[in-house]
């Protein structure tokens, strides 16, 4: 009967194409893998499976129409705009789309639309890619070894009892150390100066560990460069093997931290010993001399008491801001993933829309083609 009526059968064809994917030999746009980092030009890679004998020619991508764009509900401006894209056919049998831009993302979210067109018909893909910051340690040309990748942040409490602060040093916290051509050298190292704090180095390379993991890490590989094994007492002009990340877990955060406060409790009772013994040997000269030496030896007392009061301070507030910055990192990275899971659900409730109406041309072209039929049937008998 349908032989009768080419165009219902040729609109029933299309339509049934539309509705049903060539699962067997359809070409499939896969997931894309981000290469670069943030403040770089875009480097990003898009796989693409069944592509069979393809020719460049046949394939086409591009960045989807701005219609498509305002159906998808994105914006198709700003960095957007300046996506470049070129396909690598059968390359040692992995084809891919490889994404670049003309200028630096600035931006953590990039979203867009891709439109591929290829002899199985056009597709239309949207990505949402979430671009980390580059991670470095100390700002100089040559990294540290084995960088570490920073994953989705964790908000850590404050340190209630940090370690306190290299002997003899000014109150108020140094500077870290410069960043100047004498920073990290090749193959992971770093060359110590006057001034320089273990504290300092090990907030800039500790990557996703704690800095007391890192100050631990250092001191076990570089022993030497503590004055009387005093992890306080870091030695000027020492070259640092700075560790792995392997290296800074070695020892976990909480076991790092009671370690340094251990060792902060033990110097603690060892100075009271050490001050009573000088007080004692003071008794065997005049007492005019002794009373002046205990003099002396309670206003040190009171300094480094006072220094290390204020540097716990300074350490706690440190730890705070770090976990605030953290937790307004994490949040940020929440509402993006919700902003994507949003647009996402956008285009499923579009995809949908294209689906019922599809469904409802079909119903219209059956009903339209059943009076034809009918009338096909009647008009022979009549002329009998």
């Amino acid at each position: 009967m349908l032989k009768k009526y080419p165009r219902l059968l040729t609109a029933l064809a299309l339509a049934s194409a539309a509705l049903l994917p060539n699962t067997a030999h359809a070409l499939a746009v896969g997931e894309a893998q981000v290469l670069s980092s943030l403040s770089q030009p875009l480097r990003a890679q898009i796989d693409l499976q069944g592509v069979r004998d393809l020719g460049a020619e046949e394939l086409k991508v591009r960045l989807a129409s701005p219609e498509a764009f305002r159906k998808a509900g994105i914006e198709r401006d700003g960095a957007v705009l300046s996506l470049k894209f070129d396909t690598t056919l059968n390359a040692n049998g992995h084809s891919m789309i490889r994404v670049t831009s003309s200028r630096p993302i600035t931006e953590p979210y990039l979203n867009f639309l891709v439109e591929v067109v290829s002899p199985d018909g056009l597709q239309l893909r949207e990505y949402s890619l979430l671009i980390d910051p580059p991670n470095y340690a100390f700002a100089a040309p040559a990294p540290v070894s084995a960088p570490v990748a920073v994953a989705a942040p964790t908000v850590k409490a404050p340190v209630a009892a940090p370690v306190p602060a290299v002997a003899n040093r000014a109150a108020v916290a140094s500077p870290a150390a410069e960043k100047t051509s004498e920073g990290p050298l090749a193959g992971g190292q770093y060359r110590t100066r006057t001034n320089d704090r273990l504290w300092d180095i090990a907030q800039t390379i500790r990557g996703d560990a704690s800095p007391h993991q890192a100050m631990l890490a250092i001191q076990r590989l570089n022993p030497d460069a503590f004055s009387n094994g005093d992890i306080n007492r870091l030695k000027s002009a020492q070259t640092l093997q700075l560790p792995t990340r392997e290296q800074l877990h070695a020892t976990g955060r909480s076991e790092a931290l009671a370690q340094l406060d251990a060792r902060k409790r033990s110097e603690a009772g060892s100075a009271p010993a050490a001050q009573a013994a000088s007080d004692k040997l003071s008794l065997v000269g005049e007492a005019g001399s002794g009373r002046a030496e205990h003099k002396d030896g309670s206003k040190g007392s009171k300094a480094a008491a006072k220094q290390e009061a204020d540097n716990r301070l300074a350490l706690a507030q440190e730890e705070l801001a770090q976990a605030r910055r953290e937790g307004e990192e994490l949040s940020s990275r929440v509402a993006d993933l919700q902003s994507q899971l949003d647009k996402l659900q956008r285009l499923i409730v579009l995809k949908d829309s294209q689906l019922a109406e599809l469904t409802a041309r079909l119903a219209k072209l059956n009903k339209e083609g059943e009076p034809q039929g009918d009338l096909a049937q009647v008009q022979p008998t009549a002329n009998r």
